[in-house]
């Protein structure tokens, strides 16, 4: 799985996605993860208007995969 590493990407990869958000993943690169956590503000956005929310994530080297599930 390659890591993410800008937002116009991550938002596409969102838009483009297919099926049941438990199937989803999102590998963010750590370089986007920003001090005050606009980019993922921007990208969870994104996420929540597809009536997702977020529902974890896994760190690995360099990469945080995050995981969602439908708005409860």
């Amino acid at each position: 799985m390659r890591a993410i590493s800008n937002v116009s990407e991550a938002v596409s990869h969102v838009d483009r996605f297919e099926g049941e958000p438990e199937d989803f993943a999102l590998p963010i690169a750590e370089t986007m993860l920003d001090p005050v956590g606009v980019n993922m503000a921007i990208i969870t956005d994104r996420v929540l208007a597809r009536g997702w929310e977020p529902n974890g994530f896994e760190q690995v080297p360099g990469v945080r995969i995050y995981r969602y599930k439908r708005l409860a």
